[in-house]
C-alpha cells in the first residue's frame, strides 16, 4: 500500500510529465535516427573499459578475463601502452572537444590512425558532425568505421526513457562518457556487460585551497606521471551536482538493463558506483 501523501504523489506525477515533455521536445531538435546496433562479435559477454588509475593494476594482474570478451574503449585510452596488446573491437568518444578544440583533436586522432591497425567500430557523438577537423583524418583508414549516437538527456516516465533508449534517441543525463558507453553496449547483442576501471573516486580527489579556489586531482590509467592537479572550472557545489547527476544516471541504466533482460557487473575494485552489482576477479 502506497502511504505518500495524494500532493506528494501529484508532484511526482506533474515532474515526470514535465521531464517527459522536455525530452520529447529535446529529442525532435537534437536527435537523429539511428540504426539497430549489431555485432559481428562471437562473445556474448563484453568489457567497457573506463580510464580510470585502477584499469592499469586490472590489465596488468588479470589480464586473462579479457580472453573471449569484446573490448570497448573510451576518450584518450589509445595513448595508453595498452591500446594495441587489448586491441579494442569498440570505441566511443562523447566530448565535443575532441571534435572542436584542435589539441585535443590531433592528440586523439593522430593516436588513433597511427596505432590502429584492425577493423574498429568508433562511436562519436553527433556533435562531431559539425566539425571536419577530424573527419579528413580518417579518410585513409576503411577500417575505423564511424558510426554516430545522440547524446540527448532523456528523463521522464519509465515507460518513454526506455523506449527512447531503445530507439537510440538519447541516454539518462550523459555528465561523462562512460554513461553513453554502456548504452551503447546494451543495444548491441551482448547478455552481459562489465565495467573496469570505473573508480569515480573523485570525492576523495578534490578540495578547496586557502585562497577558496576549488582543486581537483585528476588521474587516468594511460597516465605516465601519476596524477595530474587541476585549478577546477566549477564552483564546488556545481562539480558536486555534477557528481550527483552522473551516480543517478547509472541507477536509471541499471534499471533499464534488467528491463530489457541483461546485466551489469562493476568489476573494478573500490569504485564509487553503487548502481551496479559487484562482482571481484580473480
Amino acid at each position: 500500500m502506497n502511504n505518500r501523501p495524494k500532493a506528494e504523489i501529484a508532484q511526482a506525477f506533474l515532474t515526470e510529465l514535465w521531464q517527459t515533455l522536455l525530452s520529447v521536445l529535446k529529442i525532435l531538435l537534437q536527435s537523429r535516427r539511428v540504426k539497430v546496433l549489431k555485432s559481428e562479435q562471437v562473445p556474448d559477454e563484453i568489457v567497457i573499459l573506463g580510464n580510470g588509475p585502477s584499469l592499469r593494476p586490472f590489465i596488468e594482474n588479470k589480464r586473462t578475463f579479457f580472453n573471449g570478451k569484446a573490448l570497448l574503449a573510451v576518450n584518450y585510452a589509445v595513448l595508453s601502452d595498452y591500446y594495441t596488446d587489448l586491441k579494442p573491437h569498440y570505441y566511443v568518444v562523447a566530448d565535443p572537444a575532441f571534435f572542436f578544440n584542435p589539441d585535443h583533436c590531433h592528440k586523439l586522432f593522430d593516436a588513433l590512425v597511427a596505432k590502429t591497425t584492425w577493423k574498429l567500430e568508433l562511436y562519436l557523438s553527433r556533435h562531431a558532425l559539425k566539425s571536419r577537423l577530424w573527419q579528413s583524418k580518417l579518410a585513409a583508414y576503411p577500417h575505423i568505421q564511424v558510426h554516430y549516437f545522440n547524446m540527448t538527456p532523456v528523463e521522464g516516465f519509465t515507460w518513454f526513457t526506455h523506449f527512447a533508449f531503445t530507439k537510440g534517441w538519447g541516454t539518462p543525463r550523459p555528465r561523462n562518457v562512460l554513461i553513453p558507453s554502456i548504452m551503447i553496449a546494451l543495444r548491441m547483442p551482448f547478455r552481459t556487460l562489465y565495467v573496469a576501471g570505473a573508480d569515480h573516486s573523485w570525492l576523495k580527489e578534490i578540495w578547496v585551497d586557502e585562497e577558496n579556489v576549488v582543486m581537483e586531482d585528476l588521474n587516468h590509467f594511460y597516465d605516465k606521471k601519476g596524477s595530474k592537479r587541476f585549478v577546477s572550472d566549477k564552483r564546488l557545489h556545481d562539480l558536486l551536482l555534477s557528481m550527483h547527476i552522473a551516480f543517478r544516471s547509472y541507477h536509471f541504466i541499471e534499471a533499464y538493463a534488467r528491463s530489457i533482460g541483461k546485466k551489469i557487473y562493476n568489476v573494478t575494485e573500490g569504485s564509487f558506483i553503487d548502481a551496479f552489482d559487484r562482482k571481484k576477479i580473480e
